[in-house]
């Protein structure tokens, strides 16, 4: 079979075309850079470049081909996922797109088209199943997702039989957001929002792309492709936990995320839903029944480094601290050197003004928040040990000076001097106390 295949570079696409070749098919993929098309001949598939919005561009492409696979993504990287902007591509692939692609393959008399679509775009379910026939939710992400399988539909209305996968929430090693929600969980940290007793539901790519394949025979309709257990979000986060190391990941409150507005919602959602039609129909079985199987895999593909969730929160709180001192005094150094904290004078009672002074100590506590807080996203057990280092040969010194001119301050001043810098520095040896533990663990596992 001549198969012509949208999104063929992503995650999902790279791994269908391995498969689609394998099985026998002969694949065209467009391929957006010489980089991109090196990678399709490699797999076994011919390249082709054509924009996607490009209508006459392709349905020149698609012709001669009998049938075509949307797999075209373009989803926004995690930090921008909650920009409503940052979404703009991706749900105009799902209408424009997928418009342009259905008369491309009707025009070239294709007889099979299959459309990626999302399993976790269902309407709030609780614990109750979900089957292809429960209620989509309501405007945000569904809206692109509706848009698309109504093309699929209109497809199959023409004389084709058009087959619309949703698919549930992908993990696999070269994707960028499951590095993002491996790299947090091994800091102790869960990507995971939403109720921990609402189910999300999963699939590995490797599956997904099995499950493509398996869709080239499967009657016309629509199809969950998810894993046999869904999990709630509170077992996925244990689940992955164990994979990384990791005793317990610490969860973002769901007030966070709904804050981030209307498109936000598909994340909180819970959808606990079954892919029994589609196994049914095709004889497709995912190989990682849940995800307590695939993040195993995924953890061994992806080594990293486990980092404490007490040494983030450490590592946190000293970034917080030093950023909030180091605006204070660099950008109002007199109102810093007058008031500080909150109008006691601290610093006046020790001293004249140097704005000199006062504006270089703001920079040294902007350069060592910055240094805590890309120790305490990023990770690794070097740039850890150095924000921890920093912060103790900083703050033992400034320590020391208090302690030897008490005298400038009376009561609670006295005291909250002592427990405010002594904590500082507090944080920072258990920043390296920890940093070695989890390296003398880590030589011990190996």
């Amino acid at each position: 079979m001549r198969i012509f295949v949208a999104g063929a570079t992503g995650v999902l696409g790279w791994r269908t075309v391995r498969e689609l070749v394998a099985a026998g098919h002969d694949v065209t993929g467009i391929a957006r850079s010489e980089e991109k098309a090196a990678q399709l001949r490699a797999l076994g598939a011919k390249p082709v470049r054509v924009d996607l919005f490009d209508a006459d561009a392709v349905r020149d492409a698609v012709a001669g081909h009998d049938a075509v696979l949307n797999l075209a993504t373009h989803v926004p990287p995690v930090s921008e996922a909650t920009r409503r902007s940052a979404w703009a591509e991706h749900e105009r692939i799902r209408s424009e797109g997928s418009r342009i692609l259905v008369d491309a393959a009707i025009a070239a008399g294709a007889k099979t088209y299959v459309q990626e679509s999302l399993a976790f775009a269902y309407a709030d379910g609780g614990d109750r199943w979900l089957d292809e026939d429960s209620p989509l939710m309501d405007g945000g992400a569904a809206t692109a997702v509706k848009a698309a399988e109504a093309e699929t539909a209109r497809f199959t209305a023409s004389g084709g039989r058009g087959v619309a996968l949703r698919f549930g929430q992908f993990y696999a090693p070269d994707s960028s957001h499951t590095e993002a929600i491996v790299g947090l969980a091994r800091r102790g940290v869960s990507m995971y929002v939403g109720g921990a007793d609402g189910y999300a539901p999963h699939i590995s790519c490797e599956d997904a792309a099995r499950a493509v394949v398996a869709a080239l025979d499967a009657p016309a309709g629509v199809y969950n492709v998810v894993d046999d257990e869904p999990m709630t979000r509170r077992e996925a986060d244990a689940a992955l936990a164990s994979a990384v190391g990791s005793k317990k990941l610490l969860r973002a409150p769901a007030t966070a995320v709904k804050a981030a507005g209307e498109d936000a919602k598909i994340f909180l959602q819970s959808n606990r839903v079954s892919n029994a039609r589609f196994r049914e129909v095709t004889g497709w079985a995912p190989r990682d029944a849940s995800v307590r199987d695939g993040f195993r895999s995924l953890a061994r593909a992806m080594p990293g480094e486990h980092t404490p969730l007490l040494q983030t929160m450490a590592l946190a709180i000293l970034a917080l601290s030093a950023l909030g001192l180091g605006v204070y005094a660099t950008f109002f150094p007199r109102a810093f050197f007058d008031d500080f904290p909150t109008g006691r004078g601290w610093v006046a009672a020790d001293g004249p003004f140097n704005e000199h002074l006062v504006r270089d100590f703001g920079a040294l506590n902007l350069g060592l928040g910055f240094v805590a807080l890309l120790a305490a996203i990023v990770g690794g057990r070097w740039l850890v040990i150095a924000a921890g280092g920093s912060s103790v040969l900083f703050g033992l010194p400034h320590l020391v000076y208090h302690l030897r001119h008490l005298e400038h301050y009376e009561g609670f001043d006295k005291a909250a001097n002592v427990v405010s810098l002594g904590g500082a520095v507090v944080l920072g040896l258990v920043v390296l106390a920890l940093s070695v533990r989890s390296s003398g663990m880590t030589t011990e596992r190996r």
